[in-house]
């Protein structure tokens, strides 16, 4: 009973789960069976200090929702200075039906289309659990050089929401 009941709270907990934006992020490294970068190297999240990052994390069945911000992307790829900026991709396979060879299948075309982005896989939902994202969603993270949040965003946009990452974004990256 007292399994079901510490399963029950977990579960509830989960789903009202919050980025802290009061303090940097935990360090985390996915390697193994938790995940890795594409090409199966661990991926840690030392990498997020010294560069402002966007970091989106996404259920691989909830990706339309960051179709809208797919030019703000793109000209962010264009403009910014990627001494001082990245882009990170990381997919919760854990939140997918899909098999995990269908996903990486699908990302080689992504690797040559858009080669200034990173992409990480997390296997086990390690960063739902550890930071606080949403779980079976499109979360987007701006980190600051500090890798402290300094924006969070959860599901879909809302009018005006681009138009304020873009200048957050742009104000960091000087």
């Amino acid at each position: 009973m007292k399994k079901i009941i510490t399963l029950i709270t977990f579960a509830v907990a989960s789903l009202f789960a919050e980025v802290d934006m009061e303090k940097s992020l935990s360090a985390i490294t996915l390697e193994g069976d938790n995940g890795s970068y594409y090409t199966g190297e661990a991926w840690g999240s030392s990498m997020l200090k010294g560069k402002t990052t966007m970091l989106m994390y996404v259920d691989p069945d909830e990706k339309s929702k960051g179709e809208i911000f797919k030019p703000t992307i793109e000209a962010f790829e264009k403009d910014l200075d990627f001494n001082k900026f990245q882009i990170l991709v990381i997919l919760n396979l854990d939140a997918t039906w899909k098999p995990d060879f269908v996903i990486r299948s699908l990302m080689k075309s992504k690797l040559t289309d858009y080669p200034k982005r990173i992409y990480i896989l997390d296997t086990n939902s390690v960063l739902v659990k550890e930071w606080g994202l949403t779980d079976n969603e499109y979360n987007t993270l701006v980190i600051n050089d500090e890798s402290k949040v300094i924006y969070s965003h959860s599901g879909k946009w809302k009018e005006g929401e681009i138009d304020k990452i873009n200048v957050l974004i742009r104000s960091e990256v000087k």
